[in-house]
């Protein structure tokens, strides 16, 4: 009969070997399979065929929901999963994936249908030309890539009437065709080519509303979409309409559990269920779990008692350890970025640095101290994706290392303008041909920096007019906090 400490150690094991890198792309090999699905009650809006506007910061799994919706067998899952949405009667193209491949469209496309010197209604044209594309795939009529339709496209008259026909086909079939668009913040590397981009295909979505089966799905960052700079009329009613991916903490630590109870090592999936039967709870299987008919999924006070035996109840030692925080809450407030949002990336990162940590003990697959070094790992490689992302921004938080926050906004500038931060910035992305953090490169200087990282959730202003930075970017950028995570 196996040991508890052994049951623990299993668990260990398998928290240890939660996939790290939990990045997908809408199209080819690290689009989502099905056994990485798992579904959240809060998601089910951002899903609805209804809702064209889908807004998520990196990592909240917008390309994995459009990998999901854009194949039929993962479809299928999210139809158990959200009955209501109607799925089952939905087929979906893809509009733009932001890479190439026989299902993807990639930026090099735009450009090669698009001159640098293209207009507004020019860009329209390749955005209904990739409505068209996608409704003619749809038939099995043609395989073409939106560049062979633009100049249909641009012919109304005869755009119009093509569409009406498949919108009729549709309709006679009773199937909705979706047209998925994602990683549209690779359309452009200019600000002026990107907002163009961006209007011209926030106007063909409104006028999509005409056809009653093409319903088109943006998975887009919100900054994109909040650019001030956008001038299109209906605008705002979009920006209303728009649904935010988000994952509440119920949220995931029904996704860690999941993925524990759902380990590939049979004897790790019996240790948890051996482990929560002692607490009087239950496993499940792949089914319980994906329409979250499971209390570990959607039960904040059973996720407390599994987290409790899991990792201890506090994050400190003796009598007065409950001042150091919860072992279930602290990592959620040490892993949110200013909007206070936390990503399932972040958050698996931190558990899965956690079971490396150390040696095991006998009476928990991970400690305190292993979340907290479990910070300090997903916090670097929170820094690293957002580099993949503003290729700027590790040369911006470099010169704030050994900063004591919160601090008063002018302490931050004068580190900025003391190193020439902001001109090694201007000069890098002139030369580099990457997009910089501000539209207005020769007026932008240290406020306008602080401003571009507050609109990414990097730093925030506190109700004092104080800078800081939430913990999440604070400990790989090595800077200070009183009673804060040391910095790596």
């Amino acid at each position: 009969m196996r040991s508890e400490s052994e049951d623990y150690r299993c668990i260990r094991a398998a928290i240890a070997q939660i996939p790290g890198d939990l990045s997908n792309d809408a199209v080819g090999v690290h689009v989502a399979g099905l056994d990485d699905i798992y579904a959240p009650e809060t998601h089910a809006a951002a899903l609805d065929p209804n809702t064209p506007i889908v807004l998520g910061a990196r990592g909240s799994g917008k390309s994995f929901w459009a990998g999901v919706l854009g194949r039929d067998e993962t479809r299928a899952a999210a139809v158990s999963a959200y009955p209501r949405l109607g799925l089952d009667k939905v087929t979906a193209q893809f509009g733009y994936t932001g890479i190439g491949g026989p299902d993807g469209i990639s930026a090099e496309q735009i450009d090669a249908a698009l001159p640098a010197e293209a207009s507004i209604e020019d860009a329209k044209a390749f955005w209904w030309a990739s409505v068209i594309s996608a409704v003619t795939r749809s038939a099995g009529e043609s395989a073409a890539k939106p560049k062979d339709f633009v100049l249909q496209a641009q012919d109304w008259e005869q755009r119009e009437a093509l569409l009406n026909r498949h919108d009729n086909r549709l309709r006679g079939e009773g199937i909705t065709l979706l047209i998925i668009y994602d990683a549209l913040d690779t359309v452009a590397r200019t600000w002026a080519r990107r907002r163009l981009l961006t209007e011209a295909l926030l106007e063909v979505v409104w006028a999509l509303r005409a056809y009653r089966t093409l319903r088109p799905k943006l998975f887009i960052r919100p900054d994109q979409v909040d650019d001030d700079a956008l001038r299109f009329v209906e605008l705002p009613k979009m920006r209303t309409g728009a649904v935010r991916l988000t994952w509440s903490a119920t949220d995931l630590y029904g996704l860690f559990f999941a993925r524990i109870a759902l380990a590939p090592d049979p004897n790790a999936a019996s240790a948890f269920e051996r482990i929560l039967s002692s607490e009087g709870l239950r496993s499940a299987d792949r089914q319980t779990i994906l329409t979250r008919h499971w209390s570990l999924a959607r039960d904040p006070s059973d996720q407390q008692r599994a987290m409790t035996r899991l990792a201890g109840q506090y994050m400190g030692k003796g009598s007065y350890g409950y001042k150091k925080g919860n072992t279930y809450r602290w990592p959620i407030a040490h892993l949110a970025d200013a909007y206070q949002e936390v990503t399932p990336r972040s958050f698996l990162g931190m558990m899965t640095s956690a079971a490396k940590h150390g040696m095991p003990p006998d009476d928990r697959s991970i400690t305190a101290e292993g979340i907290r070094h479990g910070l300090r790992a997903a916090s670097k490689t929170r820094v690293d994706q957002l580099h993949q992302e503003f290729p700027w921004i590790k040369g911006v938080l470099a010169p704030l290392a050994g900063l004591l926050l919160p601090q008063p906004e002018q302490e931050v500038y004068n580190v900025w303008e003391r190193t020439g931060t902001v001109t090694t910035l201007k000069a890098d992305a002139a030369t580099t041909g990457y997009l910089p953090p501000f539209p207005d490169v020769e007026a932008a200087g240290a406020a306008e920096l602080f401003t571009a990282l507050e609109r990414i959730g990097v730093m925030f202003r506190r109700k004092d007019s104080r800078l800081d930075m939430p913990d999440l970017f604070r400990v790989a950028a090595r800077l200070l906090k009183k009673g804060g995570v040391a910095p790596l």
